[in-house]
């Protein structure tokens, strides 16, 4: 999130005048009371290690200082929690993880503490509540309006902020209603360990806050344990659908989408190593969208010895001093922390997976060697899918015109016919063309002569191929245009320049039947027959009946060489 200039300077004027003022209000008017510097010291200690240890559900991250900072309030005043907030709120800003700027984040909830913090004590004191009391029902029924009015006022600032901002929040989301669950949980603990501590002195702590604190430990050792086997599950699963990927670019985007599940990055890039010393973009994740086109990353293509970049073990660059040691890579200036992974096959490094993220050290060494097992699961998946995606290949090819042939025809006008009905295109049409009198070129010159007159043709014909144009060769002589979004009277006026160019065309074979094979050259012409969605056709099958119906009765019967056009009425000779 961006903020111009402007807004940054109301964010520091408005933190000039709420915290300093805070401070200086508690003091002065809710001074802190009998200090016992060995139990603050002892509190502070908790509150410390409290915050290294949240607790973390699915994407959220809960921190249970206010179990520390409720029992500081109700022990010693609000000056003390002030104090104790601020520094929780400092502590969270080095072990939270988000994109803000360090410095936005402290001045932003710096200031919304203390509004806080100031709001909930003069609501306690105002229904009648009592610093340092021994009264239980006291410190229990005004302690709650005290904890409720606390988080409650934390969402509605947080409410004002995000207005602020334009961003869309709602108080009942999944984030605070767990604030308020762990706010109601704790509530009981601080009310336990302040009343221990005003009968039993500093052994409170042994008695109330170690505990709890083995409580939160056993809960982050879990956490981990259970977050590795989420990962090596992740992992596992990726695995196989790499293996279900047929597509090369499939293989790719598959693994980079779920890779997801097994480290958090904002940048994801494979990168293809050519002859060992060139990279490639193959495809990359920005901003949650995979493309063949990435804007965040730029390398020099060729690979040096002193670049920084280890194309033999996979390395973590945990902050921006480090990143620089790659040093033919540009990043995103949002770019804090880099992941490298050699992708390597039988030995050999043959691709790189180049993770990026926008905070520091985020990335873990045990995600690493993850994705150092995943990559090899990866190169795999691409070699089986570059097999398969040439084995289709040469089963939808001619092997003799190179062209494609009737199987990738009928499967490309099958995809050609549903994306008219949706609506991509508006007309589709064939222009179907014959050979005329072919039997007797081969009869006349051999069958060799009539391939390579096959051949020939089909370098004419690929001249007339554009992108919005699908060539194939139908079977025998026959030869089929798909044209996109031509419209009937183009691929009218395209069929008659084809069988135009053929007929001033001279060809040159090598008869196998003369007796001396010396070259000759030959003239030969087509008959050319033409149909269109949706005129006279709405589906495929009809399409390239009534186009051949054209061919034959327009083009063969009408005396050959000539372009028959299909309608329901009559077919019409061009």
């Amino acid at each position: 999130m961006d903020l111009s200039v402007k807004r940054r300077l109301s964010l520091v004027a408005i933190w000039i005048i709420i915290a300093p003022l805070a401070f200086y209000f508690s003091y002065y008017y809710m001074p802190v009371r009998n200090v016992d510097w060995v139990t603050i010291s002892l509190y502070f200690v908790i509150l410390m290690i409290t915050m290294m240890l949240p607790v973390r559900l699915t994407n959220i991250s809960i921190s249970l200082e206010r179990w520390i900072t409720f029992t500081v309030f109700f022990q010693y005043g609000l000056f003390a929690e002030l104090v104790f907030m601020q520094v929780a709120m400092i502590l969270l800003l080095f072990t939270g993880k988000t994109s803000m700027p360090t410095a936005r984040r402290f001045l932003i909830n710096s200031s919304m503490f203390a509004i806080v913090s100031v709001t909930s004590a003069l609501v306690f004191y105002a229904v009648g509540g009592e610093v340092g009391t021994v009264n239980f029902t006291s410190i229990v029924m005004y302690g709650a309006i005290y904890a409720v009015t606390y988080m409650l006022m934390n969402s509605l600032l947080l409410k004002v902020f995000f207005t602020i901002v334009d961003r869309k929040f709602t108080i009942w989301n999944r984030g605070t209603l767990w604030d308020y669950t762990t706010t109601i949980l704790v509530f009981p603990f601080s009310v336990s360990l302040y009343y221990l501590n005003i009968f039993f002195g500093n052994k409170s702590i042994l008695i109330c806050g170690i505990p709890f604190l083995f409580i939160l430990i056993i809960i982050s050792l879990y956490h981990r344990s259970d977050n590795l086997n989420d990962k090596l599950s992740s992992a596992n699963v990726i695995g196989r659908e790499l293996a279900d990927r047929l597509g090369f670019e499939d293989v790719v985007r598959t693994f980079i989408v779920k890779l997801q599940n097994v480290v958090s990055y904002d940048g994801a890039y494979v990168l293809d190593l050519r002859s060992g010393k060139h990279l490639v973009t193959l495809m990359g994740s920005e901003n949650a969208v995979v493309s063949k086109k990435v804007n965040h990353i730029t390398f020099k293509s060729k690979v040096e010895w002193d670049d920084g970049l280890d194309l033999d073990v996979p390395k973590i660059f945990g902050a921006k001093k480090e990143v620089v040691q790659l040093k033919n890579f540009m990043f995103s200036d949002k770019v804090k922390s880099v992941m490298t992974v050699p992708i390597k096959r039988n030995q050999r490094t043959e691709g790189m997976l180049i993770l990026t993220s926008h905070h520091k050290s985020i990335f873990k060494a045990l995600e690493m060697k993850i994705v150092d097992m995943l990559t090899g699961y990866f190169a795999i998946s691409l070699v089986k899918a570059r097999l398969y995606e040439k084995t289709v290949e040469q089963s939808e090819r001619c092997g003799l015109t190179n062209l494609n042939n009737f199987r990738y025809l009928d499967k490309k006008l099958d995809e050609d016919i549903i994306r008219y009905h949706t609506g991509e295109l508006h007309s589709l049409s064939a222009i179907i063309l014959d050979i005329d009198y072919f039997k007797a070129i081969n009869d006349t010159y051999g069958h060799q002569s009539g391939n390579d007159l096959l051949r020939a043709l089909s370098g004419v014909l690929m001249s007339f191929v554009d992108q919005e144009a699908t060539l194939a060769r139908y079977g025998g002589e026959e030869f089929v245009f798909i044209l996109r979004d031509k419209g009937k009277a183009r691929t009218i006026e395209l069929a008659e320049e084809i069988r135009k160019e053929v007929e001033e065309m001279t060809f040159r074979i090598v008869p196998d039947l003369s007796k001396n094979r010396s070259p000759i050259d030959v003239q030969m012409t087509i008959s050319v027959g033409v149909a269109t969605v949706p005129e006279d056709a709405e589906d495929a099958k009809l399409l390239l009946r009534n186009a051949d119906r054209a061919l034959y009765i327009g083009g063969k019967q009408a005396g050959r060489n000539r372009v028959g056009v299909y309608s329901e009425k009559e077919i019409v000779t061009v």
